[in-house]
Parts: C-alpha cells; sequence; structure tokens
C-alpha cells in the first residue's frame, strides 16, 4: 500500500542508544584503556566512556557499580592482560636439567616477540598505568609489586639457563630495566631494527649464545 510504513524502518527508529543492548564488560574497560593511555586516569569516567561507545550510561552500572568499581577493574585488567604471556613463559615444563636449559633459550627468543610485538603486552598501557600511580601511592605500591612478579619470572628463566639464584637475579633486573627504560623514553625505532638488535642483547645478558 503506497505511504505504509515500513516495519524494519520504524523498528530502527525505535532502537535509540539508550535502547542499545548492554555491551560486554570488556568493551567498557577497553575503552577505559584507551582513554586512560590516551588523557591520564583523570579522564576515565562514565560519561565519556558511553560517548566513546556511543552507548547510554544505563549500560554502565550493569558491570560496575560506579567509577571506583570501574578504576579497581581497570587495574586488575591491566594485571592480566600485560602478564598473562609473561606467565605463560615460565610455567614448569619438566625437571631434566638439559631440557630446562634448551626450554630457557626458547623462552628468551619468545620474549624478543612478546616486547617487540606489543600485541600481548602493551607497552602504552603499562606507561599509563605507572604515570597513574604517580598520583596515587595505592597504584605505586600495586606496580612496585607486579614489577617484582615479573623480575621473579625472568630471574627462573635465567636460573633455569644454569646461572645462580644471586646472577640470575641481577641479569632479570637488567633486562627488565633495559625494556622499561626503553617504553618510558618514548625510543621510536622500527621492528626491523628491534628484532635485528633483540637476539643480541639477550646474548649479553645470558652469558650464551641464542
Amino acid at each position: 500500500m503506497k505511504g505504509a510504513l515500513d516495519p524494519m524502518t520504524t523498528q530502527k527508529k525505535r532502537i535509540t542508544k539508550a535502547s542499545r543492548p548492554v555491551v560486554d564488560r570488556e568493551v567498557w574497560l577497553d575503552a577505559a584503556r584507551a582513554i586512560l593511555i590516551d588523557q591520564g586516569v583523570e579522564a576515565v569516567k562514565v560519561e565519556p566512556l558511553a560517548a566513546m561507545l556511543e552507548i547510554s550510561r544505563s549500560s554502565f552500572y550493569w558491570h560496575f557499580k560506579n567509577r571506583q568499581d570501574l578504576l579497581d577493574a581497570l587495574v586488575d585488567y591491566w594485571k592480566v592482560v600485560n602478564d598473562r604471556a609473561l606467565k605463560a613463559l615460565v610455567q614448569p615444563r619438566g625437571d631434566d636439567p638439559k631440557e630446562k636449559e634448551e626450554l630457557a633459550r626458547v623462552r628468551l627468543r619468545q620474549l624478543v616477540s612478546l616486547f617487540i610485538d606489543e600485541r600481548q603486552f602493551s607497552s602504552e598501557f603499562d606507561v599509563a598505568v605507572r604515570e597513574w600511580g604517580r598520583k596515587d601511592a595505592s597504584i605505586a605500591k600495586l606496580v612496585e609489586r607486579v614489577d617484582k612478579k615479573r623480575i621473579s619470572h625472568l630471574q627462573k628463566i635465567f636460573s633455569d639457563m644454569g646461572h645462580s639464584n644471586a646472577d640470575s637475579l641481577i641479569r632479570a633486573k637488567i633486562l627488565y630495566f633495559h625494556q622499561l627504560g626503553y617504553y618510558l623514553t618514548g625510543i621510536k625505532e622500527s621492528e626491523e631494527i628491534r628484532k635485528r638488535v633483540a637476539p643480541r642483547y639477550l646474548e649479553v645478558l645470558s652469558g650464551i649464545k641464542l
């Protein structure tokens, strides 16, 4: 019939931002991470997040009690997302000394990919949380604990290569602090250059040609 409304068109008109389906919790966290990286923790608020996602603020409260609940979840998200791959590298994979040494070498090579790729370990997310820690003592203490845990993961790799505990700790700290410095100083090198020089860095730190 001429002039009749298309049912689908009518339905689409009824779907406003306020009535869109509730987005997943991780979508909110990803948006919060993006704002944290770009603008700092002060900008991580409900309204800017809702605007970024083009969805009603009411959707936020399906997942979080308030802004502080979001910030707490964001910190937990950082710990999980940025540490998942590193933890996987040090999972027990046998007791044979020769096997452990060879696996440790493999893990060091995998570290090259982990630090260069940055899809499994986001340097920008790490730097943003550290900047947050400059303004919040509780976050600073958390970052310190996470740093110690990461260093212990790296120490395990060097220990499995046959280095003493003391030596492994020093090598782990040098590697970790070097990588942090690389991120914090904002050094920009092509992926090609980083891939070429990274194995040499690891050879110097491990004392073994990889």
